[in-house]
């Protein structure tokens, strides 16, 4: 894959930062690097060259930020429509990053992403959820930006909560340390997944069966990344890494790995990392894993990692109710129609009602436009809700 045109465009305040942290890593050289903020300040901060930066909004906002507003961070996002399609111009593979649960990057990140669909660019989504402490407001609107906005349009989503930080920080650790300890632990998991891309030289990561994992299902992960050289490590390099991804802030604890449904492991070294290492330390990492768990793995070297290596795992674990609903809709197609003879207690094991995920959808920056009314009604209220009609989740009869 062309190296130029694998690009991590961060967005909001968290995204910049992760992007500038990048800037300052040698490794990640080979990237396209870009920011998008609506906040000046932060954008600035970042350090990224003035043709990657883009201040959305300017005219409207004057570089004021959303203040949270995720209707206002919409609006400056999509004002900037055909500047981001000149800067996406050519990419072959799209990283965006960033935290939700405040405007420009819950609001601007669906703009985004819709900008890429139309560019045909593969789009990946590496996110985190606010700490609980940050209030129940800025949650949900991380929850409904992934929910509503993202899984279903998104080629995959890595959702990441900040509070699996807490399985390993001390209760005293001041909480400007604990954002920096989130952004820098992005950051490490953003150059790990661009790496095998970028190179795929050794053991190429299936990015189709990537994509088929994480597509379209509610999952919950959480991120390790561990790294070792030959000058600290010695001939223990394989063990130390696996040893400090199993201490990762991100990662949420050791069990992690083993009780997760689904597992993505890369590895990055140098050009010295051989195939018979690369075995090694991944089947070391393969050991963590329960044997019915999905298992990914990806490996790559390059110059700049030079007696160094990075150990970085993905745990999936889906959720249990997305996985009864697929598994009810696979049952209803793989097997025929059952007749009137069909015993009753068949019925009772697979004949629950399925129940459609009726639920409003916001109208976005048109939330203030004037109402499409017939009669006394809106129309754009969906009808079930108008007038009040109950969802029947009942059980189908037996005949």
């Amino acid at each position: 894959m062309d190296q130029k045109k694998i690009t991590v465009l961060g967005i909001g305040g968290s995204g910049c930062r992760i992007v500038g942290i990048l800037k300052e890593n040698p490794l990640a050289a080979p990237l396209r690097l870009i920011a998008i903020d609506s906040d000046v300040a932060g954008l600035e901060a970042c350090g990224l060259e003035e043709s990657c930066r883009l201040l959305a909004g300017e005219r409207w906002r004057n570089g004021r930020g959303c203040g949270g507003n995720v209707i206002d961070g919409q609006r400056v996002v999509a004002h900037e429509r055909t500047h981001i399609e000149k800067l996406l111009d050519g990419v072959s593979f799209l990283l965006v990053v960033g935290g939700l649960g405040r405007g420009t990057a819950s609001g601007g990140m669906p703009v985004v992403l819709s900008v890429a669909r139309k560019l045909e660019i593969p789009t990946l989504f590496v996110v985190t959820l606010p700490f609980t402490l940050e209030g129940h407001s800025r949650r949900k609107i991380a929850e409904d930006t992934v929910k509503n906005e993202l899984l279903g349009l998104a080629d995959a989503v890595i959702c990441l909560p900040n509070d699996l930080l807490f399985s390993v920080l001390e209760s005293t650790t001041p909480l400007s340390n604990a954002f920096k300890l989130a952004d820098q632990e992005l950051s490490r998991t953003v150059l790990a997944l661009t790496m095998v891309l970028l190179h795929g030289n050794l053991l190429a990561a299936d990015f189709g069966s990537f994509i088929t994992l994480l597509k379209k299902k509610k999952s919950f992960c959480s991120i390790g990344v561990g790294i070792a050289s030959g000058e600290i490590d010695a001939g223990k390099r394989g063990e130390a890494a696996m040893e400090r991804l199993l201490q990762s802030p991100l990662l949420g604890g050791a069990d992690k790995l083993g009780a997760a449904d689904a597992v993505i492991v890369t590895l990055l070294g140098g050009p010295e990392l051989s195939l018979g290492e690369s075995r090694q330390i991944l089947e070391l990492a393969a050991r963590q894993v329960k044997p019915e768990a999905q298992l990914i793995v990806g490996a790559a070297t390059g110059e700049e990692w030079t007696d160094k290596i990075l150990l970085a795992a993905i745990t999936v674990k889906f959720d249990a109710e997305s996985e009864a609903s697929e598994l009810l809709r696979s049952s209803s197609v793989s097997h025929p129609r059952r007749t009137r003879t069909t015993s009753p207690a068949a019925h009772a094991v697979d004949g629950d009602q399925l129940t459609l995920p009726l639920e409003p959808v916001s109208k976005g920056v048109m939330e203030r436009g004037p109402q499409v009314k017939w009669g006394n009604e809106e129309l754009d209220i969906p009808t079930f809700k108008r007038r009040n009609i109950a969802i029947d989740n009942g059980k189908r009869g037996v005949e």
